[in-house]
């Protein structure tokens, strides 16, 4: 067998690649000198610097699970542009951050039908509209916990462990614009669309140039700013009433069992 042939996969979750097929595929891909070293790094996936003409390559071994697209994507672009992390790359890298952790993570309860709003219409709308119908990642209404802080508020997150969009619950009200919240289920689509780009001091970038780019290309973007100025002060009153019917509920359930 050549040292750049993929091994047979044995069962449905077994490597690709071993370390020594995994560098000649990338170094004969590359076209260049190539040392490739596997980690285990929890926080620097990828990273890469050239010494005495020969680059050095350190690459988590969740590489060794990435199909050839992947592996010959990684080396165009270090051929190209001298930068590892292009669109496959940090899409791979998103779907397998489940290797990185240690303790397991599960799925929590999706919860899309709200009072004022319908998660699972809104998404279908912009993933048409924006993706092509493209994107598969779950979404919900989250608890809004440890969200607020002085002068702003997180209306959306992505846990791209789980892949998973989560959407602040004050938003879920009728004084708040369908495109409001549209645009916020909008950029967290685009994390998981975009991922994240090592930069040259191995920390993952997620609004790049080319996030706030594509981000400004939703209609009505300056409204969408416009109106989260002149109502932050709102949500976030609105946002702390949720939080004190929360631990509200919480202590009336304790009395409950005691």
């Amino acid at each position: 067998m050549g040292a750049a042939r993929q091994l047979e996969i044995a069962f449905d979750d077994a490597p690709r690649w071993d370390a020594p097929s995994l560098e000649a595929a990338l170094a004969h891909a590359a076209g260049k000198p190539l040392r490739l070293v596997l980690t285990d790094n929890r926080s620097v996936l990828l990273s890469f610097r050239r010494e005495a003409g020969v680059l050095q390559l350190r690459l988590h071994q969740m590489f060794l699970h990435a199909p050839g697209a992947v592996v010959t994507a990684l080396a165009r672009n270090l051929r190209r542009r001298g930068r590892a992390a292009g669109g496959e790359v940090r899409r791979f890298m998103n779907v397998n951050l489940h290797r990185v952790r240690r303790s397991p993570r599960t799925m929590p309860p999706l919860v899309t039908a709200g009072r004022a709003y319908d998660l699972e219409a809104v998404y279908a709308d912009i993933n048409h509209v924006f993706f092509g119908d493209s994107l598969e990642v779950p979404i919900t209404w989250g608890r809004g916990v440890g969200r607020a802080r002085r002068g702003g508020l997180t209306f959306g997150s992505y846990d791209p462990v789980l892949a998973l969009i989560r959407i602040h619950p004050v938003l879920d009200r009728a004084e708040v614009p369908r495109y409001f919240l549209e645009s916020v289920v909008h950029h967290e689509m685009l994390h998981h669309h975009m991922g994240g780009v090592p930069d040259r001091a191995g920390r993952t970038v997620y609004h790049t140039r080319a996030f706030r780019e594509a981000e400004a290309r939703f209609p009505r973007h300056q409204d969408v700013l416009a109106w989260e100025k002149e109502n932050l002060a709102f949500l976030l009153r609105a946002s702390q009433a949720l939080d004190r019917a929360r631990k509200a509920e919480r202590r009336s359930r304790k009395r409950q069992r005691a």
